[in-house]
């Protein structure tokens, strides 16, 4: 993205990930399954990467709280609806929830909405920028001039990816194995999810304008906190599915307003040339910090009681959901105490200039 443009970017992203879902659905080995995942992995890290860096650069100052809650919006829309179309077609056709000829005419049904979206790239208009002169400068990252920022954020991504690993990506094990939750139910829960993220978003404009980008960032994710931790503690004391179900949806809320600010902070600390790779560590870290965290939930839970193909207690998952917790909370703190003064810095002259006038 910093070599090549953003519109190039997502041209081979949308190509790439629409080959490798396409064959993916073909076949049943899992070597070629493995190697299929990663490449569409490929393409939607490219894709990932380039976005917030053509938000940035090609829309006015005012304008961008508002692009990036939407994009973050309709990622999250786009999430509601994949969580309840399998679900929607097993009943349509009466099949069971884990049928995998159903599932993977759902899945094909995808592709076409894949190749639909190459369309508006052809009436992109992408504003000239300044880019890396080749690929060796972005390979010993002689693009980047802002390394302090950059690392900076990189560890913050890194701690809200541990989190993500040690709790989010558990959810539908603790839903299934914890509460007893049915596949219906789980795919229900997680369209809900992701659409109640996809409203809460778009109040983050109105956090920034109110709070700013740091306090609201920080603010959001302390908030996220509570519930997630009473999805875990709850159920230990008044048994049942409903009240988890609130907490969920509200962690899920306040967890998003966070998204798309943080995206925004990314690129308005650092310059064009530099954007795509400051985009490119933030997806990277995050990932790892998933990866590494989802292998750390998996010791705890089962250091914390039997083996998962015997069920698990709602209380095995209490360690995992304990630590993604601190390290949320660890990753606020990080945010404001990074990023407060600079906040301050750029906030004065636009406070002077609109006294001035």
């Amino acid at each position: 993205a910093d070599k090549i443009g953003r519109r190039k970017a997502f041209f081979i992203s949308t190509c790439i990930n629409l080959i490798a879902r396409g064959a993916l659905l073909f076949t049943v080995d899992p070597a070629t399954l493995l190697v299929l995942a990663a490449v569409a992995g490929i393409g939607e890290a490219f894709h990932g990467v380039a976005g917030p860096p053509f938000i940035m650069e090609n829309s006015e100052p005012e304008e961008r709280p508002l692009l990036f809650s939407l994009n973050s919006m309709f990622i999250m829309l786009s999430r509601s609806v994949g969580s309840a179309l399998p679900l929607v077609w097993a009943v349509s056709l009466g099949v069971p929830d884990l049928d995998i000829g159903a599932a993977r005419w759902v899945l094909i049904a995808s592709l076409p909405l894949t190749l639909a979206a190459l369309a508006p790239l052809g009436f992109m208009v992408e504003k000239r920028v300044e880019l890396a002169h080749s690929f060796m400068d972005l390979f010993m990252l002689k693009n980047v001039v802002n390394f302090g920022s950059i690392a900076k954020l990189t560890l913050c991504s890194l701690m809200v990816g541990l989190g993500f690993g040690l709790a989010t990506r558990f959810f539908n094990v603790f839903y299934d194995l914890g509460l007893g939750a049915t596949d219906r139910q789980i795919s229900a829960i997680f369209a809900f999810g992701a659409l109640a993220g996809a409203v809460a978003i778009v109040f983050s404009g109105v956090l920034i304008s109110r709070w700013g980008r740091i306090r609201s960032i920080a603010a959001t994710q302390l908030v996220s906190v509570p519930f997630l931790l009473l999805m875990v503690i709850v159920p230990m004391l008044v048994p049942g599915l409903p009240l988890v179900v609130v907490f969920f949806l509200l962690h899920d809320a306040f967890y998003s307003m966070s998204m798309p600010i943080r995206n925004q902070l990314s690129m308005e600390l650092t310059v064009a040339r530099e954007r795509g790779t400051t985009a490119g560590m933030n997806h990277m870290s995050f990932d790892l910090g998933g990866a590494f965290g989802a292998g750390m939930s998996g010791v705890l839970i089962g250091a914390a009681g039997a083996e998962v193909s015997q069920g698990v207690a709602v209380g095995e998952f209490v360690p995992a959901f304990t630590v993604a917790a601190l390290l949320v909370v660890a990753a606020a703190i990080l945010y404001y105490v990074f990023f407060r003064g600079w906040e301050a810095r750029v906030t004065r002259p636009a406070v002077a200039a609109v006294q001035a006038g």
